[in-house]
Parts: structure tokens; C-alpha cells; sequence
């Protein structure tokens, strides 16, 4: 049997939190949604999980010093992130924050899924 890919979906607005986890639990994937954004460094360290997926401006934390923080630990920088933003400048600045990948806000939820299942796939690859 094949694993489940288990993603980390940080997002602080609750609708879009969890019309992404209902979309990538129907396309199979397990969806951690935390209630709390300082619960974020926690779930990664306890769960098995393959992607990060997190906006990058969040109620009282950024997004991008978060990546910043787990790509320059050793226990979390092997996992990629996926970072989402409806700013303009924001992919560059998510990139440059340590960020595998980026998808603007609105998305397709197929761009999303694809974005996924690549960064995945790649993270996977020796």
C-alpha cells in the first residue's frame, strides 16, 4: 500500500483553510490544518510530514521568516514549502525566504494539486 502524503496547510483564514484541506483530502492526501499558527513548529516535529503549504502573511506571524526558520533547521529543511500569497511582489520574496514554490491567490485547484504532487515527488528523489 502506498503512504499517504501528509501536508502541513498553515493558512489563517478559515474558509480558504479549509476548502484547501477538503480539496487535497479528496485527491488523497492528508491535511493537517492547525487552529493556531504557534502550533505550526510543533506539528512538524511530531508528524511525518512531506509538504508545508503556507500563506505568507498570517495573523500575527510571517510566513516567510517561518520558512526562513524551518529551511535553516536541520530537523525541518529537508521538507519542501509551498508558499501562497495574492501580493504581487510575493513570489520573489517567498523564494528568497527558502521557499520551494510559490501559487498565487485565487489558484486553480489543479495548479495546486500539480504544484504538490511535484514538490513532493522531487523532495522524494536520492
Amino acid at each position: 500500500m502506498e503512504k499517504v502524503i501528509q501536508i502541513l496547510a498553515v493558512e489563517d483564514d478559515p474558509d480558504l483553510g479549509t476548502m484547501i484541506k477538503l480539496m487535497l483530502e479528496h485527491k488523497g492526501f492528508a491535511v493537517t490544518l492547525p487552529e493556531r499558527i504557534e502550533q505550526t513548529e510543533q506539528i512538524l516535529r511530531n508528524n511525518n510530514i512531506d509538504l508545508v503549504l503556507m500563506d505568507m502573511l498570517l495573523s500575527g506571524a510571517n510566513g516567510m521568516n517561518i520558512c526562513t526558520e524551518l529551511k535553516s533547521d536541520n530537523e525541518t529543511k529537508h521538507i519542501p514549502v509551498m508558499m501562497i500569497s495574492a501580493h504581487p511582489e510575493a513570489k520573489e520574496l517567498c523564494l528568497g525566504a527558502g521557499a520551494d514554490d510559490f501559487i498565487s491567490k485565487p489558484f486553480d485547484i489543479q495548479d495546486l494539486i500539480f504544484k504538490v504532487n511535484t514538490l513532493v515527488y522531487k523532495s522524494k528523489k536520492v
